[in-house]
């Protein structure tokens, strides 16, 4: 699956916490996602470029201490729950 980071949501570090934001017409403020260093990752990651659960996987491998079967579970969990919230689309 290819994900593609909507262009209104940027990360911010909030009092040196990882917050994810949507900067569109309507911000609300009750809608931040707290981000943990992997999950910011990730997503900076998507605001360079779309990129498949498996082109991330192997990037999280590489610069974390994950298999990348651990990772490739991690980036399709974390996908899905964004899909949900409307940050990232998969197709």
């Amino acid at each position: 699956m290819k994900a593609t980071i909507q262009p209104d949501f940027l990360v911010h570090d909030i009092a040196g916490e990882q917050v994810l934001i949507g900067c569109g017409e309507q911000i609300n403020f009750s809608k931040m996602l707290m981000l943990n260093e992997t999950s910011a990752y990730l997503i900076r990651t998507l605001q360079e470029q779309p990129a498949t659960d498996e082109c991330l996987a192997q990037r999280l491998a590489e610069n974390y201490d994950v298999t990348p079967e651990e990772a490739l579970k991690d980036v399709q969990d974390l996908l899905r729950q964004l899909e949900e919230q409307g940050v990232v689309v998969l197709e």
